[in-house]
């Protein structure tokens, strides 16, 4: 464990959330009190919510406020995120007025590696999906179109061949794990080695973990947390990914979500009706959500630190049995065609 880290106190965070609250609302404001609950379970950063009650100044009513905070053990991936969500908050008729909002920045404290912000609430983008259905596919579509468009200075670049490399060692594994399935595993592998798109000539910002879990709905708008893996890439990534996740809801809850078939038109539709014109975004699409599928067997094989419980084991193996028959449906499919 990181020192700087283990040796962080209650009074710590107390000074932090003072000072932000005084550069927001003035050098007369004060923290009454406040409480700090869990967001997450898993991950890198420990993720916390802040309930404050606070004054803007002295006998002034009190006020409620909700803040996140996210500690990290590493500043350079800290300030990473912060200038990213700054960028993406900042931009002139960027993603906030295209359907898309995302946290905004309110302070980073250096010494804590805490950086705070904005609690952002909406519901989770599947029971939207399932209950209001008709608005909702489509402004995923939309809302994702103005993210990727948004110009965003950031190193990093993720390429089809990042991703090859991260999926051979996880195929050994799962053959080795699911003996019976080695042949189709095998076989995933080589259809997305022989049909690898090629690297973006000019890549655009991916969020890099557009899941269902880092998505939730407003009327109207798509909120979008959680951007630890963002990169720049190929914009079908992101599409793939949450389509494949999309996948996993309805192998776990039957009949939960419209057919997949058609959310993933609407999605893509809209998607295609928000961006600059390109032709092969749909093959890129399908090569992405079968190199997600692959990965995300191996998560629910080999990762035991999410819902350790052994029912929850049994389930998780249950369902990476499931979508190995997903992957072996498309391989007799592409042999049919």
């Amino acid at each position: 464990m990181n020192p700087a880290l283990a040796s962080r106190t209650h009074g710590d965070e107390q000074d932090v959330l003072s000072a932000t609250l005084r550069q927001i609302r003035g050098s007369a404001a004060s923290l009454a009190d406040w409480s700090a609950q869990p967001l997450t379970k898993h991950g890198k950063q420990r993720v916390v919510r802040y309930d404050l009650r606070a004054r803007g100044a002295p006998g002034s009513d009190v006020f409620s406020l909700q803040w996140v905070g996210k500690f990290y053990e590493d500043d350079r991936a800290a300030r990473r995120v912060a200038a990213v969500l700054r960028q993406l908050a900042g931009g002139d008729g960027g993603a906030g007025e295209r359907g898309v909002e995302v946290p905004r920045v309110l302070a980073y404290d250096a010494s804590r590696r805490l950086l705070l912000l904005t609690y952002e609430t909406g519901e989770s983008v599947v029971s939207a999906i399932a209950h209001h259905r008709g608005p909702v596919v489509p402004a995923i579509g939309r809302a994702l179109a103005a993210l990727h468009g948004t110009p965003v200075t950031l190193d990093a670049i993720t390429s089809p061949a990042d991703v090859l490399a991260d999926l051979r060692p996880r195929v050994v594994d799962l053959c080795a794990r699911f003996p019976g399935h080695a042949g189709v595993l095998r076989s995933a592998l080589t259809r997305l080695e022989h049909d690898a798109p090629a690297a973006r000539a000019v890549p655009s910002f991916v969020h890099g973990d557009c899941g269902t879990a880092n998505l939730l709905w407003r009327p109207g708008c798509l909120v979008v947390l959680d951007f630890d893996r963002c990169t720049r890439g190929d914009p079908a990534a992101d599409l793939g990914y949450l389509l494949t996740q999309l996948r996993r809801v309805t192998v776990r809850k039957p009949g939960k979500l419209p057919e997949l078939a058609s959310v993933r038109s609407a999605i893509l539709d809209e998607y295609r009706r928000w961006s600059s014109p390109d032709p092969g975004l749909g093959r890129r699409v399908a090569w992405y959500e079968q190199a997600t599928l692959v990965s995300k067997i191996h998560v629910l094989a080999f990762d035991r630190t999410r819902h350790p419980e052994a029912d929850a084991r049994r389930q998780r193996q249950v369902e990476a049995i499931e979508l190995l028959r997903c992957l072996a449906n498309a391989r007799d499919s592409d042999r049919s065609s």
